[in-house]
């Protein structure tokens, strides 16, 4: 590319400074390659996938449970893969613009020289982000930090260099092609003597041109200055003596070694897959993200240099092909609950059908009374009788009610609940009847529950202890990352067998693996295990309520028979055709083992956000699927009110009221924002953004009507006690499954926070 720039010299050789050229050239042809470093530059920033913790697969790596200098030096070593392969495609797009290369001892060295700029701005940007995490959020020593660091530019130096060794005896320059040189004065020279026949040819048919007057073809990028290596400059060699055809070749048979390239990322890529199951195979996420991006960048550019102008079309068959194929039987591999029999039928999912269960009314009087068996069984352990016997104390009757929010949700309930009830000596949990919710919060209260179940067995077991906190906060986001990027994005081959069931692996396992793996294997049950500790009211009553997405329905997945959370039961004077709302699980799919589900199953089908854990089809005509619960009721208030309405009479006259705990993740305390910003984008965007941000905001609206209300029709106290995390902390908490170590102190110290104190005084007076 030639200008009509002044004829100064020193201008030239700057201007026409070959890493800048190559800057400027990428910046007008090669948008696609500059736009994975926009995206990986989002995430390590901090700027693009936040909220699903994508950044910190990036920045904070595990590897065998550590994050550490091996850790980082895996992650160093992918990112090094990423680089030689941007290299690699800049080169095979660009290189037969720059003539000059083909005259060049080890031309792809040089090229991946003057071609370093971007990926050394991402480097420096991505040493400084991993500094400034680990110093702000891991509050990692001086000494951890450089060491970190130092894994990570080993792991790239090492790629690099690996790289470039195969490089420098595969990649020919034209001396080595053709044997063939140019000495000082601009001779031909033959190295061989079968080359002589071409020197002739040269010297024959090609005369050397001026460089006053130098022709520039269309395609060719004119370049005066270049690096040999990073500390020394040279000036570019004429190529105006030398057949295009004959340059043309020299590129095209460097091109040709990319292909090993692409091959041995595929390999690794299907050998790492295979063996995940191995720890040792089990890199850091964000190796995996580099992997794939590696890819993903040379077959975007092997089929733009072969295809050239078809490159498009050919990308958009690709898409249609990929989408048609997705929905075969064999391409689309459903996620299902694992535990249910998929082979026994599948259940009729009609409206007839659901009428039927849910106007069964000696179902309805069956459940009722079983659960009202629970209910005096609860009420005998927390009736408080004075030593003369002449007083009987009702006690209150507790109600959790636990938020979503990924893992921040799950850590702040289990740590609330954990605090409170060691300050009441156990009364708290001892008093909680039933627990609700979605999504992390009710995987945090689980697993207290589950302590709660243990310690009655076993001594040894002290429910407050740190280190539980601690394994409920433990990572799951990178195995899910992991196991998306390796098995799920491609073939899924990988299964396992529950008895003579046979599942696919996939994220959701990975996810109850991981989870199983932290909680040591505590939770490792199936629904009808919890059972007779419910029934004989040793633990709380659990409901978990996934959202049905085909229809948006509610999911009640419990141990007891529960079918009046799903009846139409309603006042006498009322008169009003209302549709099923919910389907009781246990019953519905009683002949495909429904008692068998997996606890783990189901609780991560309450907290099934998109994207993160796919989403569940279970065994019924037409499939039914399942996302997170907190799209119908992120804080099971709902459901709560449902209870409390079906048991009111009962709840009136054996308890003194009741109290609803609300863990929430956010504050219900709102602000108005200031909408000044009346941009294009978003106009088109405020609409339907506003009404996603805004959902849990219009759930909270809804609760508070329906509490209010409730003093109607219920003839008993209701208190609503918020345990709320650190408003302004939030934010900086995403809604992932990763928590680092700055986030763990925040959330405990979360409960230090006056309107939590306050809470927690209002709680413990209620209960004394």
């Amino acid at each position: 590319m030639t200008l009509p720039f002044t004829k100064n010299q020193t201008f030239r050789r700057v201007y026409y400074f070959f890493p800048l050229q190559l800057l400027l050239l990428h910046l007008r042809n090669n948008q696609l390659l500059l736009l994975f470093w926009v995206l990986l530059i989002g995430f390590v920033c901090r700027w693009i996938g936040v909220k699903y913790g994508v950044p910190y697969l990036l920045l904070d790596p595990e590897y065998l449970g550590k994050v550490n200098y091996w850790s980082y030096f895996i992650l160093g070593f992918s990112c090094g893969g990423f680089i030689m392969a941007f290299h690699l495609a800049s080169y095979i797009a660009n290189s037969y613009r720059f003539h000059f290369l083909a005259t060049l001892s080890r031309p792809f060295y040089k090229y991946c020289v003057n071609n370093s700029f971007v990926p050394l701005v991402f480097i420096i940007i991505y040493l400084w982000q991993i500094i400034a995490f680990e110093y702000e959020n891991e509050m990692l020593s001086g000494k951890e930090i450089f060491m970190n660091s130092l894994g990570f530019v080993v792991g790239v130096t090492l790629f690099i260099l690996t790289s470039l060794s195969y490089f420098f005896t595969a990649n020919k320059d034209i001396s080595h092609l053709f044997g063939i040189s140019v000495d000082d004065k601009g001779e031909l020279k033959a190295k061989t003597k079968i080359a002589k026949p071409i020197r002739i040819m040269l010297k024959k048919n090609m005369a050397w041109r001026n460089p006053k007057n130098k022709k520039i073809e269309p395609d060719e990028w004119e370049v005066e200055t270049y690096l040999v290596n990073p500390f020394k400059l040279a000036l570019a060699r004429e190529t105006d003596h030398y057949d295009r055809a004959m340059l043309r070749d020299v590129f095209r048979q460097n091109h040709l070694t990319g292909i090993l390239f692409v091959v041995i990322a595929l390999v690794s890529f299907f050998i790492i897959g295979a063996f995940r199951e191995y720890p040792v195979f089990q890199v850091p996420a964000g190796a995996s993200i580099f992997l794939i991006l590696t890819m993903l960048l040379m077959v975007a550019s092997a089929i733009q240099a072969w295809l050239r102008k078809w490159s498009v079309t050919f990308f958009i068959a690709l898409v249609l092909l990929i989408n048609f194929l997705s929905g075969n039987d064999f391409f689309n591999h459903e996620n299902k609950a694992y535990g249910l029999n998929y082979k026994s039928g599948k259940a009729a999912f009609s409206y007839q059908r659901l009428e039927e269960f849910n106007n069964n009314k000696e179902n309805f009087e069956s459940d009722f009374a079983h659960t009202v068996s629970i209910l005096d069984k609860w009420r005998k352990k927390n009736t408080v009788v004075s030593k003369d016997k002449n007083t009987i104390k009702k006690p209150k009757l507790i109600i959790l009610s636990c938020s979503g929010g990924g893992q921040r949700a799950s850590a702040w309930t289990f740590y609330s609940m954990q605090h409170i009830d060691s300050l009441m000596q156990g009364e708290l949990l001892k008093h909680t009847q039933l627990i609700v919710g979605s999504s992390g919060g009710m995987l945090g209260s689980a697993y207290l529950r589950e302590l709660m179940l243990h310690q009655q067995t076993d001594s040894a077991i002290n429910i407050y202890s740190r280190e539980y906190y601690e394994n409920i906060c433990r990572d799951i986001l990178n195995p899910i990352a992991f196991s998306y990027m390796v098995n799920d994005m491609f073939i899924r081959f990988q299964t396992f067998n529950d008895g003579k069931k046979i599942y696919t692996k996939d994220r959701g396992y990975a996810f109850e693996k991981q989870l199983h793996e932290n909680t040591g294997n505590l939770m490792n049950k199936r629904i009808r295990d919890y059972a007779p500790y419910e029934k004989d009211a040793i633990i709380p009553m659990m409901f978990l309520t996934p959202t049905i997405i085909n229809d948006g329905r509610l999911l009640y997945i419990s141990s007891q028979p529960a079918s009046y959370m799903c009846s139409k039961e309603t006042v006498n004077s009322v008169s009003n055709p209302s549709l099923p709302d919910g389907i009781e699980f246990r019953r519905f799919f009683e002949q495909q083992g429904s008692d068998s589900l997996w606890f783990s199953s189901a609780l991560r089908m309450n907290c099934t956000f998109p994207y993160i854990a796919p989403v569940v089809t279970l065994p019924s005509q037409p499939a039914i699927e399942i996302m997170d619960a907190g799209f119908r009721d992120n804080y099971g208030m709902s459901i709560a009110i449902k209870y409390m309405y079906t048991f009111r009479n009962w709840i009136s006259t054996n308890t003194s009221g009741v109290i609803i705990i609300q863990t929430r993740d956010t504050y219900k305390k709102m602000t108005m924002e200031n909408k000044s910003n009346n941009s294009l984008m978003n106009i088109i965007s405020n609409p339907v953004g506003n009404i996603y941000s805004n959902m849990f905001n219009m759930q909270d609206f809804n609760h508070d009507q329906l509490i209010q209300y409730a003093g109607s029709w219920f003839d008993a106290p209701i208190d609503v006690i918020d345990l709320q995390l650190k408003s302004h902390d939030v934010s900086n908490i995403s809604m992932s499954w990763h928590l680092t170590s700055k986030e763990k102190i925040r959330i405990r110290e979360s409960v230090k926070l006056p309107e939590n104190q306050q809470a927690i005084k209002k709680l413990q007076e209620l209960l004394k």
